[in-house]
């Protein structure tokens, strides 16, 4: 009987320690090649960042997360971080929805609870948690939360109140009418304060020594609310600057969701600022840019986010464009109220701040909003960084190369295939023919659903600003998914299986299409030879051939030293 072993079978695996420089090198020179010279940006909520058993509260944390940066930054040539809103996040019918939160301040969901109470009272809040691959904001944000309990605790002892006392005469001017707002809540057991009694709800709106007098009232009553929220508010902030700066120290920037509304608490204390009866949509209330408190009251947001992250994404930006007047009438303001974002974020950042780390969410409804006058983009749309999504390709819109072709300077515009709005990435017939042309790759072929997502996730490689939202990357269920805790090992599955992001199949696809791997083969074949191993397609020796040469080797080495140690002495001759 004959025996044959075959000597190259597939196996997976990610990097080895002596390929990582040499990968980071091809990523680095393929990129800009493909001509991704500026943002890769990997956007992600806080809250979906991995956490081991032991410590999953329900919801993750910047603070705590580390060797997941290292590790999108080395596999994803990731350079900027876009989190998701970071305030207050409130219960709305069973859900927890991030743009619903509150715009100048940050929520207990940025406290990285881990490093501030005792390991006791930590693991009480892990317990609590049944959730283990969805977020839980109910087990951390919630009034009656677990965590909260344990942060009322700490708040008692304070082991840090000579800090949180700077903090507090530092921070007050902002934050002390928001725990006036909580401490009311609390006494009228309502958040919505029009069902106050008239004084509590136009306190903003009293000459100044009847509000201090009813202020200290406020405090008489519930002053310990005030002062806690302040704590919590202390805390975050304090983990949020520790993470930032780990993140810098990586060479990540850390961006922040500048959400376009104001929060109930900002609306009650700044009255003058806000348009009766008036909303930009989703109900927020609109600000009167003729009044000057609404520009006083939007400067001091944009400070708030200027002072605390690296670049902003400006969420609904045509807002500042079309402000409502009323319930049916709108002012056309031109840049007018982005100029004033733009002039308060150099006061903060200085006036050599590249105005480029702003992104502009400019979509919207053409019917109501458009950056173009005829086939021209608008002059003020021009040079600003644009977000866009491939979420409806046509002949017409949303492809790097269509937006390139429309004579979009490629600096000032960031695509990616989808962000938090975005359904899952599913194949259309007609954004798979507009793929099939600008990859170069048979219609048909992208009709299957993973050969689809991965045309869809190649077309932004080539643009100089591109963008991913960590669902597509790692092919998970929705917004509310958990990064899992092994995400190493979950992601190699994932690349086997033809699913999640290989940024080495995006650029392969791409040099391809522009025939760069003609023009730098060298450069291709290590492209190819990346994405081989990442989708686990790299050919290797057998294991079972490789230890059979281990064992007879080392039964060689044995027969050798034996050998050595007991030498056979020659025979003697004998004469005839």
């Amino acid at each position: 009987m004959e025996i044959r072993i075959n000597n190259s079978v597939n196996f997976g695996r990610l990097l080895k320690p002596s390929e990582e420089a040499d990968y980071a090198s091809v990523l680095e020179r393929a990129k800009a090649k493909a001509g991704n010279r500026g943002k890769t940006i990997l956007i992600v909520p806080s809250s979906s960042l991995p956490q081991a058993d032991i410590n999953n509260t329900g919801v993750g944390n910047l603070a705590s997360n580390e060797g997941f940066f290292d590790f999108v930054k080395k596999y994803w040539g990731i350079n900027e971080i876009q989190l998701l809103p970071t305030g207050q996040y409130h219960e709305h019918h069973g859900h927890y929805p991030m743009y619903s939160g509150t715009s100048m301040d940050l929520g207990n969901h940025m406290i990285d609870i881990k490093s501030h109470v005792p390991d006791e009272e930590f693991r009480k809040i892990v317990n609590a948690n049944k959730i283990k691959d969805k977020v839980n904001f109910s087990n951390v944000v919630d009034i009656n939360s677990v965590q909260e309990k344990a942060l009322r605790k700490l708040y008692k002892s304070m082991p840090d109140r000579d800090e949180f006392n700077k903090f507090k005469l530092e921070n007050l001017s902002r934050l002390e009418a928001k725990g006036l707002f909580r401490a009311l809540r609390t006494i009228y057991g309502s958040a919505n304060y029009h069902k106050w009694d008239n004084i509590d709800k136009n306190l903003f709106l009293l000459e100044p020594e009847k509000r201090d007098k009813r202020i200290k009232k406020i405090y008489k009553l519930q002053g310990e609310e005030v002062d806690f929220y302040i704590y919590k508010q202390f805390l975050a902030e304090k983990d949020l600057k520790k993470a930032k700066e780990n993140l810098n120290s990586k060479g990540l920037k850390l961006n922040a969701d500048f959400i376009c509304g104001f929060s109930y608490d900002e609306v009650w204390s700044h009255p003058k600022a806000f348009t009766p009866n008036a909303s930009i949509g989703w109900e927020l209330p609109a600000l009167n840019f003729e009044n000057p408190e609404a520009e006083k009251l939007l400067r001091e947001k944009v400070d708030f986010y200027a002072k605390r992250f690296d670049g902003l994404r400006i969420d609904a930006a045509w807002t500042y464009i079309n402000q409502p007047q009323n319930e049916h009438t709108f002012k056309y303001y031109n840049d007018k109220i982005i100029n004033i974002i733009e002039d308060e974020v150099k006061k903060i950042k200085g006036s050599s701040y590249d105005l480029k780390n702003l992104m502009y969410e400019f979509t919207a409804d053409p019917n109501k909003f458009s950056i173009y006058s005829g086939h021209q983009l608008k002059s003020w749309a021009k040079d600003r960084v644009k977000i866009q999504t491939s979420d409806r390709i046509s002949d017409h819109w949303g492809t790097n190369r269509i937006f390139l072709d429309r004579g979009w300077n490629p600096a000032s515009f960031i695509i990616g295939t989808s962000n938090h709005d975005s359904k899952k990435i599913k194949p259309v017939e007609r954004q798979a023919k507009i793929l099939s042309q600008i990859l170069k790759l048979p219609e048909k072929q992208l009709m299957d659903e993973k050969e689809f997502i991965r045309a869809k996730l190649a077309e932004p490689a080539g643009a100089y600003n591109n963008m991913i939202f960590f669902r597509d990357a790692l092919a998970l269920e929705d917004t509310n998914s958990k990064i899992p805790a092994d995400y190493k090992e979950y992601y190699e599955n994932l690349l086997k299986n033809k699913d999640g992001y290989n940024p080495m199949d995006a650029l392969e696809k791409t040099f391809k299409a522009k025939g760069l791997d003609k023009e730098e083969p060298e450069l291709y074949k290590k492209i190819v030879k990346y994405r081989k191993i990442l989708d686990n397609k790299e050919k290797q020796i057998n294991p079972a051939l490789k230890w059979s040469a281990v064992i007879i080797c080392s039964g060689l080495l044995l027969y050798g030293i034996f050998k050595c140690l007991n030498p056979q002495k020659p025979a003697h001759s004998s004469s005839i």
